[in-house]
This record gives structure tokens, sequence and C-alpha cells, in this order.
């Protein structure tokens, strides 16, 4: 029913895969700058209490670590 080769790991997927996944993280990290930049901008948030955008930053990698890590997590198990 099925061809033999249907899943069927050759370097051409691998390095596609690659560049997926790779593309996928500078895509998270460079949305993470921009919404870091964002907060402090349209919320104001950089001039309220002392918070700064590199706090705004902080906040925002710690959370991106997080998603991510859950995201490798089930990406490994699937």
């Amino acid at each position: 029913m099925y061809p033999d080769h249907l899943g069927e790991v050759t370097a051409g997927k691998v390095a596609v895969s690659t560049l997926v996944i790779g593309g996928a993280v500078v895509a998270f990290a460079a949305g993470g700058v921009l919404q870091a930049w964002m907060d402090g901008y349209f919320l104001a948030r950089a001039r309220k209490k002392g918070i700064t955008y590199k706090t705004i930053a902080k906040r925002n990698a710690a959370l991106g670590g997080a998603i991510g890590a859950i995201a490798a997590a089930g990406m490994m198990t699937a």
C-alpha cells in the first residue's frame, strides 16, 4: 500500500529539517527582541517602576527558553 522508502531518513531530509528548526530558533529570537521593544514602547513598561528594556528582554528570554524546552521535548517524543 505504501512505498518502501516512506519515512526514510536521508541526508537531504536531515539538512532541510536542520534549516527549518534553525530558522524557527532565529525567528523566535528576533521576535523576542521585537516583543521586548514593543512592550517597552507601547505599554510604557520601560518608564514604569524602574523596568528597563534589559529586564523585559531577560523576562522574554526566560519565557522563550521554557516554551522552547517544552516544544523540543514534544518534538523528541513525537
